[in-house]
Formats: structure tokens, C-alpha cells, sequence
């Protein structure tokens, strides 16, 4: 189906079809050549008066906030607590309907280039992408790599900006069996996550008393459909940046909790050994946790430490999905991805 826009630009070119025959009629190749062409028609009429009052204006052209010096001394700091992963610097583009395909990211929210490419929304899809590649000369893929991203989704909390730097983690393998690749990769990248925490309060930073939530979505899945309630409800409802989405999504249908089962491999093979490596840390199993469900398909990861305002944000978010396993054709591939807001913990946890 047309979107209103596009059914809006036919009727105004009396030109029906017009969208469809672009979309699906005229090959790819011919379609970047005609794109190509028109850009290269208009930028020739553009001055330079409109050029700076668009960089003036709009948000997604400003630089970030943060000190170029700062980023880097983060990124610093993670890329040594992440010494076992292979350290990337990614293209600035990946493949064209990337987010879109894996991660089921509307097509509206990227930034599409002409020539078969886009600007990635989150570094985890193209490490993927590179994990699948090397996963023939490896049995497991460790990476990491810190990206400045764009996404194009409106956003109406103060502060936030359409880009931002984010550091991420992969790890892709082959199941094992007994969940055994699930529990110790989990354990590995929290591992990372908190051994940056305290390398960073160590140099000016304060993130203090982590909380760090393991979900089970196998098993939230199934409490969901018990509840009558359905993964469309959920996205439509449940935003990631919109902190308590969970709860509130809940209370207003009643629900004042889901049945609080788990995997019992979560207490013994994920907490308990990082209990004991991080006493810092708190460690519970959120079986009300409902971001992210379709996209994470097993376990997942967040972790919300304090700042010096006293609030705590969930500066790191990751699970299992099965992109590597799509990529591959295999349903025994395995991949575990995770990032950090690693501009947004320069900006609040700076002391």
C-alpha cells in the first residue's frame, strides 16, 4: 500500500503508479542512475546561504555535545576491559535495508544512500554482518567497535539527538548445547561492561552500584501469550528510551505482574560467578522486561548504573538475536550482541 506521501506526489504529478513503478518495475541499477542524476541537477541550483542555514537548523547536521578528547578517552577505556575482542573500526555505511531486514527498523528511520548503501543505526548490524563472514575460519567470533550512529525516529525527550556514539559488543558461535554458549558469552560481556565501570570511576567518572537485569524472553513470550497479549500491542506501546515503558504498559491493562519464571541456568551459570567477580554489582532476573521483545530472541542483558544525580539509566541494553543464524541459513548459529551509550555516560557520569 501507498504511503500518504507517496499517494499524495502521484495525484499532484497526475502521474499514478509513479511510486510502485520506481519500487519494483525499474532495476536497481537504473533507479541509483536516475537518483543520481536528479541530486546532481539540484545541487547544482543550491547556494551556499541555504547550505549553512540547514546546518544551522537542523540537528542531525551539529556536532556532538560531547569533547572529541573525552569520546576518545572513553573509547580507551572500553576497547582494554574488551582485550579479548577483535577491536573494528566499521565502514560508515552497510548494506542497503540492513536494519530493516535483521532488525526490523522502519526504512523511514535510516539514512538511505543512493548507492545501495545506508548509514548503519547501530554498530552490532554490520559487526554481525563481519561476524558471519568470519565465522567460517573461527569456531567463536569475538568483536567490538565504537561508531557514531544515526537514527532518524522522532524522539520526544529533551537532550536526546538524532546522532550519537555508541560502543558494541559481538560474539558469534554455534549452540553447544545445554545453553552452555548462551550463559558464559552473557557472563563474558557483562564482564566487559563492569570492568569499564571501574576503570572509568577511576579517572573522573561515577557510575556506582550497577543493576544488572537478565530477562528470559523464551519464557516471557510464553507469559505474554497467556496474558492475551501480543508482540504488535508491545511495539506499539513499549519504547526503549522511554524509561518505565514496561510497568506502565502493564498497569494500564491490570496486569500487576507476569508469572515470574526463568531459565535456572541464569542464578547458576550467569549471576552467580559475576556476583562473586563484581560485589559492586546488584543481579536479578526481570521477568517484566518487555523492550526488545522479537528482537532478542533467547537471553538478554541491561545494565543501569547510578549517577551523581542519584538517577539510574540503562546506559547498556543487549541479547541474543538471530541474524547470524539468518545470515548463514544455519538455526544452530548463535550471536549475542550488546552496546553502551558511551556519549550519553560522558555527558551524565562525568563527576
Amino acid at each position: 500500500m501507498l504511503s500518504t506521501i507517496g499517494d499524495r506526489i502521484e495525484r499532484e504529478l497526475g502521474m499514478a503508479g509513479l511510486v510502485n513503478a520506481l519500487a519494483s518495475k525499474l532495476p536497481a541499477s537504473d533507479l541509483r542512475s536516475m537518483l543520481m542524476e536528479v541530486y546532481r541537477m539540484r545541487a547544482a541550483e543550491v547556494k551556499e546561504a541555504t547550505i549553512r542555514a540547514q546546518f544551522n537548523r537542523d540537528p542531525l547536521m551539529a556536532p556532538s555535545t560531547v569533547s572529541a578528547r573525552e569520546l576518545m578517552a572513553f573509547d580507551s577505556v572500553a576497547f582494554r576491559a574488551a582485550a579479548e575482542f577483535f577491536a573494528l573500526d566499521l565502514s560508515p555505511v552497510c548494506p542497503f535495508s540492513s536494519a530493516s531486514t535483521l532488525g526490523g527498523t522502519s526504512q523511514n528511520n535510516v539514512v538511505t544512500a543512493i548507492r545501495n548503501a545506508e548509514v548503519p543505526g547501530d554498530p552490532t548490524i554490520a559487526m554481525a554482518l563481519e561476524a558471519a563472514r568470519r565465522r567460517g575460519s573461527a569456531d567463536v567470533v569475538r568483536l567490538c567497535a565504537s561508531h557514531r550512529v544515526i537514527r532518524l525516529q522522532p524522539f520526544d525527550v529533551p537532550g536526546y539527538s538524532p546522532h550519537f556514539r555508541l560502543f558494541g559488543l559481538v560474539t558469534a558461535g554455534r549452540d553447544t548445547g545445554s545453553w552452555r554458549f548462551e550463559t558464559a558469552h552473557l557472563v563474558e560481556h557483562v564482564r566487559v561492561y563492569l570492568r569499564t565501570f571501574r576503570m572509568l570511576n577511576a579517572v573522573g567518572y561515577s557510575l556506582q552500584s550497577p543493576l544488572v537485569e537478565f530477562t528470559d524472553m523464551i519464557a516471557m513470550e510464553a507469559a505474554l501469550a497467556e496474558a492475551g497479549i501480543t508482540r504488535d500491542e508491545i511495539r506499539e506501546s513499549v519504547r526503549a528510551h522511554r524509561l518505565g515503558g514496561s510497568e506502565r504498559f502493564l498497569r494500564e491493562r491490570g496486569i500487576a505482574a507476569l508469572p515470574n519464571a526463568r531459565h535456572p541456568r541464569l542464578e547458576a551459570d550467569v549471576i552467580a560467578p559475576l556476583r562473586d567477580e563484581f560485589p559492586e554489582a546488584q543481579f536479578h532476573v526481570n521477568q517484566q522486561r518487555l523492550e526488545g521483545l522479537g528482537y532478542y530472541n533467547s537471553f538478554t542483558l541491561r545494565i543501569s548504573p547510578e549517577a551523581p544525580n542519584g538517577d539510574r539509566y540503562p546506559v547498556v541494553d543487549g541479547g541474543f538475536t538471530e541474524w547470524t543464524a539468518r545470515l548463514l541459513g544455519n538455526r544452530k548459529e548463535r550471536l549475542l550482541i550488546s552496546g553502551i551509550g558511551s556519549e550519553f555516560v560522558c555527558r551524565t557520569y562525568r563527576c
